[in-house]
């Protein structure tokens, strides 16, 4: 056996397919968390989880007595329609019902079929002092302008 094979002193240059390794690990985690940063959250969310975003939003928006919000939520032809609630009647009816009910409470969200901008679902949904009164609701749920909004059709 040879001698000088064995007893060889580790140097910098042994390490060097390591670093290399190593470095293109780094390279490739800062490029993910960068484009996590740089692209918004709702970006990267699947177009169902989108639909079911746009869906929480209303029923939180109702829950919280958020008329802003809740006008967020809904689509245009909603908003400008002469049945849309304005903002005192919007509190008036939520808070009334909070008092009676309590707040609303959504389990799940199923059967949410998505066509070009329009998507469909069915929200389940109760009151949180009414548990056994539960409710499927389908909703319809458009995008505008990039966002999903709740919509009567």
């Amino acid at each position: 056996m040879a001698e000088g094979a064995q007893d060889r002193e580790r140097s910098w240059k042994d390490a060097w397919p390591v670093l290399v390794a190593l470095g293109v690990v780094v390279i490739a985690a800062a490029g993910i968390g960068i484009s996590y940063l740089i692209r918004p959250a709702d970006e990267r969310m699947s177009t169902d989880a989108q639909v079911q975003h746009a869906i929480n939003d209303a029923y939180t928006a109702r829950n919280d007595v958020d008329y802003e919000k809740y006008r967020a939520s809904i689509c245009a032809k909603d908003v400008s329609s002469a049945a849309f609630p304005n903002e005192s009647t919007f509190v008036d009816e939520n808070r009334k019902s909070f008092d009676e009910n309590g707040h609303i409470v959504i389990p799940e969200i199923t059967g949410i079929t998505v066509s070009g901008d329009r998507a469909r679902a069915q929200v389940h949904w109760h009151f949180d002092d009414k548990p056994d009164q539960k409710q499927v609701t389908d909703t319809v749920v458009v995008r505008e302008d990039g966002d999903w909004k709740v919509c009567t059709s």
